[in-house]
Formats: structure tokens, sequence, C-alpha cells
């Protein structure tokens, strides 16, 4: 009883709800903080046992850590690392904050319970936990330790895991393999002289996902003085469209760069190569004038023959120009097709069956080939066109042989001749629009047009030619995806 009187005093003028607790539970004393803050008068919770203090879920083994305590009695916080709560009379369960303190000199086991009311840090708490999951960054907090103690829903979504499977890990588990091993180095560097600031301020950064992916990340890093010792708040902002964005701006201006020389080009080539024809044109109508004055009607039929003749070339060459600048601008519309058929069907439309040169097929790629007809047609009609164009007189045969085998990334095609061949200085300049090597060239659209459809189906085109041994141009055809696939499946319906 002298050691209650002891206490009473000093419990009844602090201003922070206190118990005075037996070893055995029971309650021997509360000041009027305690009793308000659990809904009690004095006389109504002294003599009764702590438990009834404590929510049903733990009162059960409650005392048995109360036994433990009272084998080792220190001063210290009560259930560190866990969320305690107790329960009042009325039945409300309210969080608390506990500290606990044994009674020196006494007789039997006695601990003074000191408990601070935190439903406002909860709700304050709660709101800022419900601000950071509405921020559309990812936010990730790290201990001095380097483990994770807060993410928000954006950081679990963005690194693709739960939040429980976050927290307490290591923040090395959301950095690239390659730099978990120094990352620690850096964290400690920041805690001994943080600031807040971007990271990695001039090089790029990565962070990996659950999954092991790599994305490109912004870091902004904050420092944080908490209760349990300073901390670091990790804003991360993705970076993944962003670049891909920046990629495909340089790409774009890349292919207007490419449009603009091509565009020039073209502006001076037709030009020039459409002024001859209409300065014929423009002369012969003017014969055709005088002859109507002498009325030379024999020689007028004959000039406008000549007129028309010139103006059908015209045409065609206006439309084989509107082909080349169409080319690589319409979607791709793919079906199955028989590259055999197409070759065979294109070599009779050239040659009639009369050629004088050797078609060899060499084609172990003999399945049917996922691509669009017409535009196939196309490239191996100017292939065929081009290689017979450069027969070689001096040879006492001529073949022209098309081979074809798989890839792992999908159909190789080669159509290869014993012709002249190409000089090797000319090799770069075969595939610009009107650029005509000799005599023999025809418009200068043929291999142009080529080189756009294969990219345009996303395949490339090579040259390789020696003078005086023919040429061989080889072009690959990507594998069929998941919507060449569709496709496929569209087509055999």
């Amino acid at each position: 009883m002298l050691m209650i009187e002891k206490y009473r005093l000093a419990f009844d003028i602090s201003p922070v709800p206190m118990l005075l607790i037996a070893g055995d539970g029971e309650i021997l004393l509360a000041n009027s903080g305690f009793l308000e803050l659990f809904e009690y008068n004095a006389s109504e919770l002294i003599g009764l046992s702590v438990e009834v203090l404590v929510p049903a879920p733990t009162r059960e083994h409650h005392p048995e850590l109360r036994n433990a305590y009272h084998r080792v009695p220190t001063k210290r916080s009560m259930g560190a690392g866990r969320d305690l709560y107790g329960v009042t009379k009325s039945g409300n369960v309210i969080p608390l904050e506990l500290g606990l303190e044994p009674v020196p000199d006494s007789e039997e086991p006695m601990a003074l319970v000191a408990a601070i009311d935190i439903r406002q840090r909860k709700a304050h708490e709660v709101r800022l936990r419900q601000a950071m999951d509405a921020a559309a960054s990812a936010m990730v907090m790290v201990d001095h330790k380097g483990s994770i103690v807060f993410v928000n829903q954006a950081a679990a979504k963005l690194f693709q895991y739960e939040e429980r499977d976050l927290m307490g890990k290591r923040v090395e588990m959301l950095v690239p393999e390659e730099f978990q091993r120094a990352h620690p180095v850096y964290t400690s560097s920041f805690m001994s002289n943080s600031t807040a600031r971007s990271m990695g301020l001039g090089r790029d950064l990565f962070a990996r996902r659950r999954d092991g992916s790599q994305f490109p990340v912004e870091i902004a890093l904050t420092p944080v003085d908490t209760p349990e010792g300073k901390m670091v708040m990790s804003t991360i902002i993705d970076l993944s469209e962003r670049v891909a964005a920046a990629e495909e701006v340089a790409r774009k201006s890349k292919e207007l760069e490419a449009l603009n020389v091509e565009l020039s080009h073209f502006a001076y080539s037709a030009s020039h190569d459409l002024k001859a024809p209409l300065s014929s044109i423009v002369g012969l109508l003017n014969i055709c004038l005088q002859d109507l004055e002498t009325n030379d009607i024999d020689e007028v039929r004959a000039n406008m023959s000549k007129v028309m003749e010139i103006s059908r070339r015209s045409a065609d060459k206006i439309e084989a120009i509107l082909t080349v600048a169409r080319a690589g601008r319409d979607p791709v519309e793919r079906s199955l097709i028989q590259l055999e058929e197409i070759v065979q069907e294109t070599w009779l439309d050239l040659t009639g069956g009369k050629a004088g040169t050797e078609l060899l097929l060499d084609l172990d790629h003999k399945d049917p080939v996922m691509s669009e007809q017409t535009t196939l047609k196309v490239i191996i009609e100017n292939l065929l066109s081009n290689a017979l164009r450069y027969s070689d007189p001096k040879k006492s045969e001529h073949t022209i042989r098309v081979s074809s085998r798989t890839i792992d990334d999908g159909l190789h095609v080669a159509v290869s001749d014993n012709g002249v061949g190409i000089p090797e200085e000319n090799h770069d300049k075969v595939f610009l629009m009107f650029k005509r090597l000799d005599e023999r060239s025809g418009d200068g659209l043929g291999l142009a047009l080529v080189k756009k459809q294969i990219d345009r189906l996303g395949g490339e085109i090579t040259l390789k030619s020696t003078v005086g041994h023919g040429a061989e141009f080889s072009f690959t055809l990507p594998g069929e995806d998941e919507d060449l696939e569709q496709d496929s499946g569209d087509s055999r319906r």
C-alpha cells in the first residue's frame, strides 16, 4: 500500500494516461487521464485484471507476454514493430503507444504503463497514405539499412509486386542485377550527406521489375527524419513512354530527312525526264499545224500517232512515279501465297515463253508464304526484268536463278544471274529513284520501287555483284507474328 500511495500523487498530476500493475496483472492504480481514455471510474477498474483492457484476439496470450516481461523487466516501448490496441469499457478498440517501466525497490513485481492515444496520428497516417496512393508517381521509402519501409500503390504496380512482398525487403531487389552489389554504397553515401536531389544526374537510370525486365526511370531522392531515424523517400517516374516517344521522333526525323532528299532528287529528275517528251510533243504539234496548211493529212496522221505514243509513255512514267511515291504508305494486307507460282507466272509474262535465258528454281522453302501477293509480284517482276536486261552478250548461255530458304527471322529469297554485273561504286546507287547506270537502264524507278516495297513489308534487300560475273539481289521477309498467324487463319477460311 505504501508503494501505491507513493505513486498516487505523481499519477494524478501526470498529463499522460498511466497504470500501475501488479505482477499477476491486477490493476493497482490508474490516473484520471487513463480512466477517461478507457471510460471507467476508479472503483470499476481498480482490482480488475489488466487483460480486461486487451482486445479479445490477443487477450488469451497476454498473460504469457506479461510474465515474460517480469522475468526480464526493462524500461522500453511495448510491442515494437507491432500495432497495439486497447479496448474501452464500451467496447471501442483504440490504437495505443505503450511504454513499460519496472517499479524499482518493490517487494513484488510491478510495472508502470504509460498509454498514449494515437488515434489522431493514425488518422493522419491514413490520410497521408491515401494521398500517397493517389499520387501518379511511384514512391518508395527506405531506412538507413536500405530496407523498404513504405511503398505506395503506384510503386507496387510499376514494379509488378504486391505491397506486402516489398515491405522489409532490400531496395536492391528493384535495381538491375549489374548494379545491385554497388548500390548499398550509394545508399550509405546519401545517408551521410543527404540533401534533396535527383539521382544519377547525367546518367541513364534503369529499374527492375519483378519479372526481371528493366525500364528507364527518373528518380528524386528526399531525406526524411523520423523517430526511427533518417530515411529516404524516392519518387520514381517511368520514362518508358518518354524514351519511346523520343526514339520515335528521332526515327521520324531520319525518315523525313531521307524523304526530303528523295523529294529534291525526285523534283529534279521528274522535271528533267518530263521536259523532253513535252518538248517533242510541242514540236510535233507545230509540224501538224504546218501540214494542215498544206492539207498533208497523211503526215498529220503520222505525227499525231507519234504524239499519242509519246503521251502514252509519259503517262506510264507518271504512273510509275506515283507508284513509287505511294509505296510504303498503304497498310500491308497479307495472305497465304505460293512463291513458285508467282515466279513462274511473272516469268511467263516477261518472256512470253520465248526467252533465250534459262530460269532455274532452287526453292527450299516450298510451303505457302504469308505476304502481300501483289507487292511480292512487283518485287519479283522488277528483279527478273532487271536480270533479263543485263544479260552478257559475250556468254553463250544466260541463266537466272531464283532461290529461297527459311531463316531464323523469316524467309530469304535471292534472284541471281550470270550477266554483265554491276560495278561496286554503283551498288549504293541502284536503289535511288531515276538513277540510270547505263543505256540499258529503264526509267530508273524499278529497283527504287522494289526497295520501298520490301521496306514496307519489314524486310531488307542487299546486292552482291562483280563486273563480268553477274549480280545477286537478295531480300528477306519477316517471319509470322501473331497478327500474321491471324491473317493466315482468316485466309484458310
